[in-house]
């Protein structure tokens, strides 16, 4: 498919991700561009290994693990999901094979967020993506800046969470859109200690205190470009109430389930995906 496909994160809500790119791997779908943020790129990546199965033998395997999600992990690291876990020792059990992921003709963006100037950062394919993709998945209260090449990172969520008018400033003007909450959802303005924990950063303190707007207005946009046939969106047909810390891995697989549920009625329903059925 000559179009970009953007991943939206969400913690373990991105497993409704899993399902729809096991489904396309299945179908033999491909493209030539992924852009994905924190658990978006973070599964997304073994789309473009061409890891089958993957992501929810992981979570499967290992949300239990206090290593892996938890206020312990916290305590004890800094990180409430334990990023030195979950990308440097579970890939020593359920790997990542870095060498079709590099040899793909598919080009791989990771977003992050660098907390000095409070503006995103986009790495391209690298041998190191794992790394990457611990910065991309620090999610700022919850976890520690993860340094990377001389830059101070954290979730790409912050700053571009929906990176839709990346892809379209890279020559795809056409764009699947994976999200990770149902139609009709808007995020709601709270209260950020952001001051607090990144008085030193106020760059990105202004990110964070921005963030729900802009996160939002992203929304619109793909939705307007969605009206004009420029986008292709794929988000949760049922709402299953599913946390980005969840631990009910019953729930977990019921999210994986329906995305791959979403992505096959995709497949039927639009005419540009006929040789695919």
């Amino acid at each position: 498919m000559n179009y970009g496909l953007v991943l939206e994160g969400g913690g373990l809500r991105g497993l409704y991700t899993s399902g729809i790119i096991d489904l396309f791997l299945e179908k033999g779908i491909e493209f030539p561009f992924v852009i994905g943020v924190s658990a978006g790129a973070g599964y997304g990546v073994s789309f473009v290994s061409k890891q089958h199965g993957r992501n929810l033998r992981t979570v499967r395997e290992f949300r239990k693990d206090h290593r892996y999600l938890s206020l312990r992990s916290f305590i004890k690291t800094g990180n409430y999901f334990g990023l030195d876990f979950i990308y440097d020792e579970i890939p020593k059990h359920v790997p990542f094979d870095t060498k079709t992921f590099m040899e793909s003709q598919t080009r791989f963006i990771t977003v992050c967020s660098n907390v000095e100037t409070g503006e995103a950062e986009y790495f391209e394919k690298a041998e190191d993506i794992l790394q990457i993709l611990k910065a991309s998945s620090a999610v700022p209260f919850m976890c520690r800046i993860v340094e990377y090449k001389g830059k101070k990172l954290l979730d790409g969520g912050i700053t571009d969470a929906i990176p839709i008018k990346k892809s379209i400033e890279l020559g795809f003007s056409k764009n699947v859109v994976v999200l990770t909450h149902p139609e009709g959802f808007r995020r709601k303005d709270g209260f950020h200690p952001s001051w607090l924990f990144y008085r030193k950063y106020p760059k990105f303190v202004k990110a964070v205190n921005s963030y729900v707007a802009r996160y939002n207005e992203s929304l619109d946009f793909v939705e307007k470009e969605a009206e004009k046939g420029n986008v292709i969106i794929i988000r949760p047909s049922k709402d299953l109430k599913v946390k980005r810390t969840e631990s009910d891995i019953s729930k977990i697989e019921r999210l994986y389930e329906l995305g791959r549920e979403d992505a096959a009625n995709l497949i039927t329903q639009n005419p540009m995906c006929n040789s695919y059925v």
